[in-house]
Parts: C-alpha cells; structure tokens; sequence
C-alpha cells in the first residue's frame, strides 16, 4: 500500500512540473515573436531553400508584417472612433433629455403657475435625494404611499 503511494504522489507531482514547464514554455514563446528573417531562416533550414527564395521568402513575411501592422493600426483607430462616437451620442442624448425636461417644466408651469411649479420642483428634488440615499445604502424602501406587498 506505501508503495502504490508513493508511486501516485510522485506521478502527481512530475506531472505538475510538467504543466508548469509547458506553461513558461508556452508564455517564453508568445513574448517572443519571431521576426520575418527569424521565420524565413526557419523555413529555409525546413524546407532547404536557396538563397534566392529565401531571400523572397523574408521579403514576403516582411510585406505581411506590415500590412497586419496596418490593419491592427486601423482596428485601433476604429475602436477610438467607436468610443469617442458613443461618448458624444451619450452627451447629445443627455442635452435632449435637459431640453425636453425644461420644454416639459415650461408647459406645466404654464397650466399650474410659478408658484406651484417651485412646490413640485422641490418636491421632485427631495425624491431624487431619498432615491440617491436609499440607492447608497444598498436597501430600497417603498415610499410612504408606495404599495405594500404581502409576505
């Protein structure tokens, strides 16, 4: 029995080791990318190529290294481009949300008068401020003329 025990906890361990070797291993080769010269010499050395097509060989990894430059360039762009669209999408959505509100007040205040509109407008203050507090505290409680359910 010691023995079979022995024999798994060893087989447990040289398998971890393993794992963490192919691990760096794999990570050693991601950090280091390999150049188009690097990859041509590779495939000379492969496919025992002349000097001539591997000459042509780098050439053409070269041209492909910078065309995936380019794209990444353009991708990066893009994305800038997306961010910086939804940001002013959000500030116009925000400027007419103010002016429908304020279009809103407007026409309100014309039916209930200015002094009403000031009673609602710090009413409507005093709810944002419990929803804001109520929201910190992580709870929400149901106002005071708020349904109540049962339990």
């Amino acid at each position: 029995m010691a023995l079979i025990a022995f024999f798994t906890l060893s087989f447990t361990l040289s398998a971890q080791n393993r794992d963490d070797s192919n691990r760096i291993g794999r990570r050693s080769q991601v950090e280091q990318r390999w150049t188009a010269k690097n990859r041509a010499e590779n495939m000379a050395k492969q496919l025992e190529l002349n000097n001539e097509q591997k000459e042509k060989v780098e050439a053409l990894f070269e041209k492909q290294d910078a065309e995936r430059a380019e794209q990444m360039k353009l991708q990066r762009e893009k994305r800038e481009q997306v961010i910086q669209d939804r940001e002013n999408r959000r500030e116009a959505m925000q400027k007419q949300r103010e002016q429908a509100v304020a279009a809103n007040d407007a026409e309100l205040e014309s039916i209930i008068g200015q002094e009403k509109m000031e009673q609602w407008k710090r009413y409507r203050e005093d709810v944002r401020k419990k929803m804001q507090d109520t929201n910190r505290s992580g709870r929400r409680t149901p106002g005071r003329n708020a349904p109540r359910t049962m339990k």
